[in-house]
């Protein structure tokens, strides 16, 4: 009885000795089984990835394609007409430089912004001989200078004064402007700017930035577009500058234009006489 006990107990030892290395077996079969579904997650999420990675780029490049197909297809036989007044930025009638007050046209909170023609184009000038500011804004905008053009045009310093009664609030430190203006279509507000000092935004604040101007010491072509919101009975004002406490900065031919205005493209544009204004 005893050995019989004795066996019975072994065989059962046996049995539960089996039955771990068989449990031990499973688990270890469950881990491999995990791990490989676990690295077959991270492959298919990588060529997720990447398919999307790829068909993005595909998509942006097809953009850019398309974007350049117009620019300089069709939007390069179009032609712009402006709608804003004194494109030249005349004072009093003359684009001679010290001359300050608001240019003719524009609105302007005079109280708090002061502008002053600084340089004018100089037609027929030879290149090296024109004044060192227009030197400047022609090779960075342009990459070379002219010795003819027409019509001239200043460059005028924008000061925001430093006065006690200045705003607080960037959207509403805008400065010179024109408007209001019927608009039934797109409009392209633009300009050359070069910042001197402090914050410039050229349009209405954004708070991701991409309104601010550089302040880089030099002068960039500068649009952005803006279409109609509600019907013919809708307006607009334009093109805005908007500067901080004592901040400054030079400008020159700031306009709004009808019609989208390709990058590169922005200058002088010829301005008709409207129904409105006969």
């Amino acid at each position: 009885m005893s050995n019989e006990h004795t066996t019975i107990t072994e065989s059962l030892a046996k049995v539960a000795t089996r039955a771990n290395e068989l449990c031990n077996s499973v688990d270890e079969q469950l881990s491999v089984i995990n791990s490989t579904l676990t690295s077959e997650k991270q492959k298919m999420a990588a060529k997720t990835a990447e398919l999307a990675a790829f068909t993005q780029a595909a998509v942006d490049e097809s953009k850019v394609k398309i974007d350049a197909l117009v620019d300089n297809g069709f939007r390069s036989e179009i032609p712009f007409f402006r709608v804003t007044k004194n494109q030249e930025l005349k004072i009093n009638g003359v684009l001679t430089p010290g001359t300050k007050g608001t240019p003719t046209g524009f609105a302007n909170r005079a109280s708090q912004y002061e502008c002053e023609i600084v340089a004018h184009t100089q037609h027929g000038v030879d290149p090296d001989q024109k004044d060192p500011e227009i030197q400047k804004m022609w090779s960075e905008v342009h990459h070379t200078i002219p010795k003819h053009n027409q019509p001239e045009f200043a460059i005028i310093r924008l000061t925001a004064k430093d006065v006690a009664d200045y705003p607080t609030v960037l959207s509403k430190c805008y400065s010179i402007y024109q408007g209001a203006l019927p608009q039934n279509g797109i409009f392209t507000f633009g300009a050359w700017v070069k910042v001197e000092q402090g914050e410039v935004h050229m349009g209405y604040p954004s708070s991701d930035g991409s309104t601010r101007l550089p302040n880089d010491n030099k002068w960039h072509e500068r649009m952005y577009s803006g279409s109609v919101l509600s019907g013919g009975a809708y307006y607009n004002f334009g093109p805005h500058f908007y500067l901080t406490k004592g901040a400054s900065c030079l400008i020159a031919l700031p306009g709004v234009v009808l019609g989208k205005v390709p990058e590169g493209r922005w200058g002088y544009f010829e301005r008709p006489v409207f129904e409105r204004e006969q």
